[in-house]
């Protein structure tokens, strides 16, 4: 078996970050309990490290290992409220669970196929207890072809959309929409998220998200079986997800170390799959970020099989460098085009993500509707307004 990095120093220099990436697994070995009880011990910035905990949304770890290992020697005017945090979050999860089985039936009864991933279903899938994975929304997968079905069910259960009014432009907005959600929320606090595709349609997937649910299973929820995603699927689903957010967030990597935890799955499998969309290199960055700085052992089938090469290791580099810095404002944005060219090692899905970027970039916008409005029959001149608009934008800037 290959042996685990080195442990990043920087990561792990400051007592609050290696206690948080000490609990941030549900399995605890002897050897991470005794290094909890010594840091819990030193001079620890206890609001920095819950201000830690909740930027990369992990405070349920963080508080069921504290809770375990050494409850009586954290501070209970810290431990009190990680201990409220916990269980509201808890709470609502358990909310969000009852509203997606409702989802879920409707769905059913009206002969929508869906299939929930990320939220309740990945927390009771990957981590056992609902409680233990912070989520905020519910993602469901549905075919296009539901989407409309499926959005009229949705408005009559209460929720609104944040991006249309007009109903008669929900055709296009699915056709073009580059994320392939539809977002939608409720007045109590709730979102949901309606997908068509995992990946956003500049990740050149193909054949997603048929592709992923052949192999669907099903899983014990809150007391109902509900279809989910196996773990080999997830491990390359989330690490799309994960590149489309940077990995910004210890969240992210604690799911794949998580994954890389299972003894029993098919690496075999996942390999030929990550071999087909060109993805080896995406896994491997994941991989090497929950060897390091989570010390999760990579199966030897599985480094084996990974492009594990030099740009992997620098993209995960970049991203441990990051990961603990002060957040900026772009700390939110989506992944820029350079980091997901990077990941990708075939030339002709570089060539084609390169392609559909620039058709993205040129596509006509409200703004260039505005700019200069005309009649529909006339739409496909827009792509030659766009130009005339940035270039005017541009004088009148200066």
């Amino acid at each position: 078996m290959p042996k685990p990095l080195r442990q990043s120093r920087d990561a792990r220099s400051r007592p609050e970050v290696d206690l948080l990436l000490s609990c941030t697994r549900t399995q605890i070995t002897p050897e991470v309990s005794d290094r909890i009880r010594v840091l819990v011990q030193k001079e620890v910035d206890w609001i920095a490290l819950i201000g830690l905990a909740m930027r990369h949304n992990v405070v349920p770890l963080l508080y069921r290992n504290l809770q375990q290992v050494c409850p009586d020697t954290v501070p209970e005017s810290i431990f009190g409220p990680l201990r409220a945090r916990y269980e509201a979050q808890a709470a609502q999860a358990r909310r969000h669970t009852e509203e997606l089985l409702r989802i879920l039936l409707l769905f059913e009864d009206r002969g929508i196929p869906a299939v929930p991933y990320k939220g309740p279903a990945l927390a009771q899938r990957l981590y056992g207890d609902l409680s233990l994975r912070e989520f905020g929304d519910l993602d469901i997968l549905i075919l296009e072809r539901d989407v409309p079905r499926a959005q009229e069910l949705i408005r009559r259960l209460g929720y609104e959309f944040d991006w249309f009014k007009e109903t008669d432009k929900l055709d296009e907005y699915i056709r073009t929409n580059l994320d392939c959600e539809l977002r939608c929320y409720r007045s109590d606090g709730t979102r949901l998220e309606l997908h068509w595709r995992f990946a956003r349609r500049l990740a050149c997937v193909k054949h997603d998200p048929e592709r992923f649910l052949q192999r669907t299973e099903r899983i014990w929820l809150a007391g109902a079986q509900v279809p989910s995603l196996p773990l080999e699927e997830y491990f390359v689903i989330l690490s799309l997800h994960a590149t489309k957010h940077k990995w910004g967030q210890l969240k992210l990597i604690c799911d794949i170390a998580e994954i890389l935890g299972h003894a029993d799955l098919d690496w075999r499998y996942v390999l030929r799959e990550a071999d087909d969309l060109g993805l080896k290199r995406m896994l491997a960055v994941g991989a090497l970020l929950a060897e390091d700085p989570l010390e999760v052992v990579i199966p030897a089938e599985l480094a084996h099989g990974l492009k594990i090469d030099r740009t992997a290791r620098a993209l995960a580099a970049e991203v441990r460098r990051g990961l603990f810095e002060e957040p900026d404002k772009t700390q939110h944005d989506l992944a820029d085009f350079p980091l997901q060219f990077k990941i990708r090692e075939r030339l002709r899905d570089r060539a084609i993500m390169l392609y559909r970027n620039l058709l993205a970039k040129l596509a006509p916008t409200e703004r260039d509707r505005r700019f200069l409005p005309m009649p529909e029959f006339l739409s496909s001149m827009y792509y030659l307004v766009r130009p005339v608009r940035w270039a005017w934008e541009k004088m009148n800037d200066g």
